[in-house]
């Protein structure tokens, strides 16, 4: 006798639970490789050139958002290609994506590089170290070289995610995670310089990259080689969805780079290691929001496409909820601060004070406040509304933290744009939620 067909709901929350299980362990062990990797790198690069390390990691995180939404159009498509079990379109959506965003890479390569060597970067980020001033050119590049290298394959993760096997995404995290410790442990080990020791933590997200590619094609059972390319219906409403979420996209990659780079202008490099170790403390809430929601927007949109609209409501009030609790989280670390800082550093830990403290975890909290808003959004394809609600307050946000640089320190750029976050961004995504969520109520109520 043949065993029950499993239903798609529980296979849903099964997926959810094990993504959820295996991604809280790798991103457990990625944050004890990060704790030893901190210290190892401010004791070997000093102040300035730690914070220009992590300013260049700042720009690579800009650059990762800017793939003018293909990633998220891609991976719409094939979660709704896998909700109505069409395997040949989610291939297709697949191969299009990875081409595209190859062809992406190539283009921002030759653009990076030419403004990395054109620009006057020692400047505009207050290097003041001589031989670090001379480096600046060439570690753009190497930033911009290994964007372009690794963008490709971030094809894989969204269809990792589409296909609701983040746990195998999680595992190659933590391989990477892994090998950029070694690698930035050799590097200082061996006195490879800035240049050596930027390059061996910037290059291990393609390695990664490359075995998360093998192992989920091999675990689909599809081919390592591209197959054909989408029609071009399918093409142009995979481009529609990318259109939409480009510019929120392209904001919230300002908003969550932009305060490394602003402090670095309004007070040079070395003022950023403060506010980032900051950051990096606060870390381990924001990536555990991020741990619980990667899997549920590709489950929203499955469901969505099956008018599950029960479960999908149900579960946006669950990551409302784990936001608070998340939130006391952030607060207990905050109230501490000073002395996890001088455990985790030791004696010569940058202490901010407890203004700028405040300030970083206010910011870390607002930006966590719009994601069960932004992920319910896209998870039900309201990309459109989306884009119209979050792209002027992200701008707007951007913006202010630039003008707060002009006061000169890092309270002044976080407070101006923690203002903007809570008044420009907060209520329209709130709004437009509340809008969406009537009329999917609406719609299971329609005979």
């Amino acid at each position: 006798m043949s065993a029950a067909p499993i239903h798609p709901a529980s296979r849903r929350e099964r997926a959810i639970r094990l993504t959820v299980a295996a991604s809280v362990g790798a991103k457990g062990f990625s944050i004890v490789c990060t704790f030893i990797q901190v210290p190892l790198a401010l004791h070997y690069l000093g102040a300035e050139a730690y914070g220009f390390w992590v300013t260049l990691f700042s720009i690579m995180l800009v650059l990762n958002f800017v793939d003018f939404g293909l990633g998220v159009g891609m991976q719409h498509a094939m979660a709704r290609a896998y909700g109505t079990d069409n395997a040949e379109s989610m291939k297709r959506a697949f191969w299009t994506g990875a081409a595209a965003l190859a062809v992406l890479g190539v283009v921002i390569l030759a653009a990076g590089v030419a403004a990395a060597w054109l620009g006057a970067w020692p400047d505009i980020l207050h290097i003041r170290d001589t031989e670090l001033r001379r480096e600046t050119p060439a570690a753009l590049s190497i930033a911009v070289a290994a964007f372009a290298l690794g963008l490709p394959f971030n094809a894989v993760a969204r269809l990792a995610a589409a296909v609701q096997r983040g746990w195998i995404h999680a595992i190659w995290i933590a391989a990477g995670s892994a090998l950029s410790l070694g690698f930035v442990a050799l590097a200082a080990h061996a006195h490879w310089g800035f240049l050596g020791f930027l390059a061996a933590s910037l290059l291990v997200p393609t390695l990664q990259g490359i075995g998360l590619f093998v192992h989920l094609l091999g675990g689909l059972g599809w081919s390592l080689w591209p197959t054909a390319l989408a029609p071009a219906a399918e093409l142009r409403g995979m481009l529609r969805s990318s259109l939409y979420f480009a510019f929120p996209q392209f904001g919230l990659a300002l908003v969550q780079s932009m305060p490394a780079i602003a402090i670095s202008v309004a007070a040079g490099a070395s003022a950023v290691t403060g506010y980032n170790l900051l950051i990096r403390m606060f870390s381990p809430f924001q990536q555990g929001q991020q741990i619980l929601l990667n899997p549920i927007w590709p489950a929203y949109t499955e469901a969505h496409s099956r008018a599950d609209h029960a479960w999908v409501t149900r579960t946006y009030l669950r990551t409302v909820g784990a936001f608070f609790v998340l939130a006391l989280g952030i607060a207990a670390v905050a109230w501490k601060s000073h002395a996890l800082l001088r455990l985790w550093i030791g004696p010569s830990a940058v202490f901010a004070g407890p203004h700028l403290t405040m300030l970083v975890a206010a910011w870390c909290l607002l930006q966590m406040a719009a994601q069960p808003c932004v992920f319910y959004l896209m998870g039900i394809g309201r990309l459109h509304q989306l884009a119209w609600v979050a792209t002027p307050g992200l701008l707007v946000s951007s913006f202010a933290l630039l003008l707060g640089s002009r006061g000169g320190t890092a309270t002044s750029v976080l407070g101006y744009g923690s203002l903007a976050l809570a008044v420009t961004l907060l209520p329209p995504l709130a709004w437009e939620t509340a809008r969406a969520m009537r009329a999917s109520k609406a719609e299971a109520c329609r005979p």
